[in-house]
C-alpha cells in the first residue's frame, strides 16, 4: 500500500521561496537541496581530496655487475707441439686466444665459465705471450685478461722432442701477485708432496713475493732470517703463495721454508739465499748468477719486464734445465732484444 503527501501549489511556492527543502516519499526519490557551503567547510557529500604524492626524483639504473675476465688455468703443450689452453669466463662469453696479436683461437664459456680450447696448428718451438679476451654474451662488451701466458717451447728437431719440452708460466699484470707455473719442461718437475720454491720477485717497496709447492693442504711458515715472514696452507693442488708484510732487511738474507706434520713438527725444510744486493746485467754481455737471483729479476733488470724471461731461458738451455732453478755462478748469455 502506497502512501503519498500532497502540498499545495501555495504552499509549496511558500516553502520553496524560504529555501527550505522539501521530500516526497512514495514514488519518488528523496532529494536534498545542496547547501551553500561555508569558507573552508569540507563538504560531506564528497570525499576530501587525497593529499598529492611527493614527486620522486628519476633513479638512476643499477650498474650492470663488471664482467669476469678471463684467465688461464691450463697450459698444456705436448712433444709434437698439439696445445690445450683452458680457463674460466663469463658464462656464455666468447673467448679469444691470442698468441701476441695473431687470433690462434676462439671458444664459448660454458654455464659454469669453464672453456678450453685446442688450436687447430700446432704450436712452433719458440717463445711466446698468450693472452685472452672475452665479449660479454648481453651487453657485447670486451674485457681483457689480467694475466697474460709466457710460453717457451723447443728445440725444433722431433728427435730431440721426445719428451714435454716447454715452460709455461702465467704472469699477472698486478705485481701484488705471484707468477704461477702451468707447464715444466720434462723431468723439471718436483717430487710429489716435495716442498718446493717456484718464483720469487722484489717489489718496488722492498717486500718480497713467493710462490711454490707444498703437500696439499700442508701449513708453510716462511722466514727471512730468524724473522717470520708470513704462514700459508697450500691448496688442494699443493700450490702456495706468500707476501711479506713489508720491506725485508738490508743486507744478505737466508730465505727458510719450514712444512709442518699434523703434530707441528718441521716435516720438511727449505733453505735459500736471498741476497739484497745485486749486480746490475746489461743486454748483449754474460752475466754471473748471484744468490738470490731468479730469471724474472734478470730479465727485469736487462730487458725492462720480467715477462721477458723467456729470452734467457731460450738462450741458456744447456744450463737452464728448470726455470724455477738457476745457482749461483752459473753464466748466462744475455743476447739483445
Amino acid at each position: 500500500m502506497r502512501h503519498g503527501v500532497l502540498i499545495g501549489s501555495s504552499a509549496a511556492a511558500l516553502l520553496l521561496a524560504a529555501g527550505a527543502a522539501f521530500v516526497l516519499r512514495g514514488d519518488f526519490t528523496s532529494r536534498t537541496e545542496p547547501a551553500t557551503p561555508q569558507p573552508g567547510a569540507v563538504s560531506q557529500s564528497e570525499p576530501p581530496p587525497a593529499p598529492a604524492k611527493p614527486v620522486e626524483p628519476d633513479r638512476p639504473p643499477s650498474p650492470r655487475p663488471a664482467p669476469v675476465p678471463p684467465s688461464f688455468d691450463v697450459v698444456k703443450v705436448g712433444p709434437d707441439g698439439t696445445t690445450v689452453i683452458a680457463g674460466r669466463a663469463e658464462p656464455g662469453a666468447k673467448v679469444v686466444v691470442r698468441d701476441g696479436d695473431k687470433a690462434i683461437g676462439e671458444v664459448t664459456a660454458d654455464r659454469r665459465g669453464e672453456w678450453v680450447l685446442v688450436p687447430a696448428q700446432p704450436m712452433a718451438p719458440g717463445n711466446r705471450l698468450l693472452s685472452a679476451e672475452a665479449s660479454d654474451p648481453s651487453a657485447g662488451a670486451t674485457v681483457k685478461s689480467e694475466e697474460t701466458v709466457a710460453l717457451s717451447i723447443g728445440p725444433s728437431s722431433p728427435a730431440e722432442r721426445a719428451g714435454e719440452t716447454a715452460l709455461a708460466v702465467v704472469l699477472p699484470r698486478d705485481a701484488a701477485h705471484a707468477a704461477r707455473i702451468l707447464q715444466l719442461p720434462d723431468g723439471a718437475s718436483a717430487e710429489p708432496n716435495a716442498l718446493a720454491m717456484e718464483t720469487a720477485a722484489f717489489g718496488k717497496d722492498g717486500g718480497v713475493i713467493l710462490s711454490g709447492r707444498a703437500a696439499p693442504g700442508a701449513t708453510v711458515r716462511i722466514y727471512a732470517g730468524d724473522k717470520l715472514l708470513a704462514t700459508v696452507t697450500a691448496d688442494k693442488s699443493g700450490s702456495w703463495m706468500a707476501a711479506s708484510p713489508g720491506p725485508l732487511p738490508p743486507g744478505n738474507l737466508e730465505l727458510r721454508l719450514d712444512q709442518l706434520a699434523a703434530d707441528g713438527r718441521v716435516a720438511q725444510r727449505l733453505a735459500l739465499p736471498m741476497p739484497r744486493s745485486m749486480a746490475e746485467p746489461a743486454q748483449g754481455q754474460d752475466y754471473v748468477v748471484q744468490q738470490g737471483n731468479s730469471l724474472w729479476q734478470i730479465a727485469r733488470r736487462a730487458y725492462g719486464a720480467g715477462t721477458r724471461y723467456v729470452i734467457i731461458y731460450s738462450a741458456n738451455p744447456d744450463q737452464i734445465r728448470d726455470p724455477a732453478r738457476i745457482y749461483p755462478g752459473q753464466v748466462f748469455k744475455l743476447p739483445k732484444s
